[in-house]
């Protein structure tokens, strides 16, 4: 008897380990298939931020780029500008050349190239500030389309 007994104290010894054992091997299980799920959502959350990233700087390099080229248009007039400015002052020498003369003919040559240099300061500054203006205007639209990728 006291061996079936003995054998009986066994056998609910092993099934306790063996329960023992199965609940631990439950919460590794569980525990793997959780860490598992972390290492992918963070895998997931990486990638989100790469492309993220990605995005931003291709973003930044789209607006950068447009407005480069809207930059560059504004050489021309500055050109144009600078050789308005030149003709002014050929002719400035010009009428400083005439100003000691009593001719009348010449008197009236250097009115009117006086008026003409008026005239063309005129459209020089009305360039000018047109410029200032379309150079002001690029960069509120570079700031903007700056502040979209943020």
């Amino acid at each position: 008897m006291s061996t079936i007994r003995s054998q009986k104290v066994c056998d609910f010894e092993l099934d306790a380990q063996s329960s023992v054992q199965g609940a631990s091997v439950k919460k590794r299980s569980i525990a793997i298939k959780l860490f598992v799920l972390l290492l992918l959502s963070l895998g997931v959350a990486i990638v989100y931020r790469v492309r993220g990233v990605y995005d931003a700087r291709a973003h930044r390099a789209a607006c950068y780029s447009a407005n480069l080229e809207k930059e560059n248009s504004l050489q021309p007039s500055t050109a144009t500008i600078n050789t308005e400015l030149q003709e002014i002052q050929l002719d400035q020498d010009m009428i400083d050349r005439l100003d000691g003369t009593d001719d009348d003919t010449a008197i009236q040559r250097r009115n009117r190239m006086i008026d003409g240099v008026k005239l063309k300061l005129t459209k020089v500054n009305q360039d000018r500030a047109e410029g200032q203006r379309r150079a002001e205007q690029i960069q509120a639209v570079l700031s903007s389309c700056l502040a979209e990728v943020k």
